[in-house]
């Protein structure tokens, strides 16, 4: 009977050449990987987490795609804009945004500064109609 073995790629091959930092999964593989113990540097795949944490992260994300019936491949929408990422940029947090999204950034902040503002433009007219009415 004929016995196959099955190696994983390594990582100079082609078949890891996409776990780099600009995959989704990079964080959760190195958070996956941080609980390990690495005696050799190039253990880490893309220099970024083992191949157990990897493999770990990549199988999580196929079982909730499964599962919750998601597609595999998302194709990321230009004219999204992220709410949340706003809101915590608008609170002052530095975040990487789209173009879109600080583009509503500055909108929000425009139409708070407006809104603090408006009081103050009301009163600075109602002590001006008085000043001339006074003369």
């Amino acid at each position: 009977m004929p016995v196959q073995a099955i190696a994983s790629a390594p990582a100079d091959e082609p078949g890891a050449a996409w776990l780099t930092y600009a995959n989704p999964l990079a964080p959760v593989a190195a958070r996956h990987c941080a609980g390990h113990v690495h005696h050799d540097p190039a253990d880490l795949l893309g220099g970024i987490a083992c191949e157990s944490a990897w493999a770990k992260a990549l199988t999580d994300d196929l079982l909730i795609a499964l599962e919750c019936d998601l597609p595999l491949i998302v194709e990321a929408d230009p004219t999204y804009i992220d709410e949340i990422a706003v809101e915590r940029a608008v609170r002052g947090e530095e975040l990487e945004l789209t173009e879109l999204e600080r583009a509503e950034v500055k909108r929000r902040l425009a139409e708070v500064r407006d809104r603090r503002n408006r009081g103050y433009r009301f009163v600075c007219s109602r002590a001006a109609a008085r000043r001339r009415t006074a003369r």
